[in-house]
């Protein structure tokens, strides 16, 4: 996984979330900033008083936000359907799903909200802070947490330690959705995706990662591709489409009996 990237940085538009950027700045290495405009090429976490926003040289009045509100949580005709594909994917059975490339967090939650105990695991401590102010932003909000509970956990860890702790509960299901060079598109919407290529890199370890969740997982691995890209293994059990993402399902065999 690549480490380096484009310049960041943090600044507070609210009075009250001077304390916040300061947290951010000494935990991330990176100053704060007083500039109106971001730099091009640059990326600034701006923290409001409605919550924390991911700007880069294009925003003006509004960034990105780092929350989750942006899912629909009604049921049938939400995104609270046991019928769609992510859902299907896991399957019913599942009562535990580690999502080992968490990104920005939206599938975790998503998971969470339709009722699996999601574990989050984010190596990278850039993507991992913006995480982390999303997680925070769920709490106490009076229509957010009632859904998701204590289902959702984060953790700022590589997903290959992660499995490997004998001390971590036993997965059920691994769900993957690794970032690919730029000449292959991704399963994530186009911001997001540009945004964590670059501050990320690539998951180049993907295989590997692969192959130890096949290990591990009790039930089934699941991979999120593109729609018109190959499978990230030849071979799967079966694929649940999506309008513009397909889950291809590996079974495991590693049920333990009793």
């Amino acid at each position: 996984m690549k480490t380096d990237g484009p310049g960041l940085t943090v600044q507070s538009r609210w009075e009250g979330g001077l304390e916040k950027a300061r947290e951010i700045s000494s935990a991330l290495g990176i100053r704060i900033s007083n500039e109106e405009r971001v730099p091009a090429g640059e990326y600034r976490i701006v923290v409001f008083e409605h919550g924390v926003e991911l700007w880069d040289e294009f925003s003006r009045k509004h960034g990105m936000p780092l929350n989750f509100r942006s899912v629909d949580l009604r049921t049938g005709t939400g995104s609270l359907s046991h019928k769609q594909p992510i859902a299907r994917a896991i399957g019913r059975s599942a009562r535990t799903i580690l999502d080992a490339t968490a990104g920005l967090g939206h599938d975790s939650f998503l998971l969470a909200c339709l009722g699996w105990r999601v574990h989050a695991v984010e190596r990278h401590p850039v993507i991992f802070t913006l995480l982390k102010e999303a997680f925070l932003s769920i709490d106490g909000d009076a229509q957010i947490s009632p859904v998701i509970e204590d289902r959702l956990q984060i953790h700022n860890q590589d997903a290959l330690s992660w499995l490997s702790d004998p001390d971590n509960p036993d997965i059920d299901v691994v769900y993957l959705d690794p970032m690919f060079d730029a000449k292959r598109s991704s399963a994530l919407p186009k911001k997001p995706a540009q945004i964590l290529r670059r501050l990320v890199g690539l998951d180049d370890d993907v295989d590997q990662l692969f192959r130890s969740a096949m290990n591990h997982a009790k039930s089934r691995v699941v991979v999120k591709r593109s729609d018109h890209d190959p499978p990230l293994v030849e071979g799967p059990s079966r694929s649940y489409k999506g309008k513009i993402v397909r889950y291809d399902v590996y079974e495991t065999r590693n049920m333990i009996d009793g």
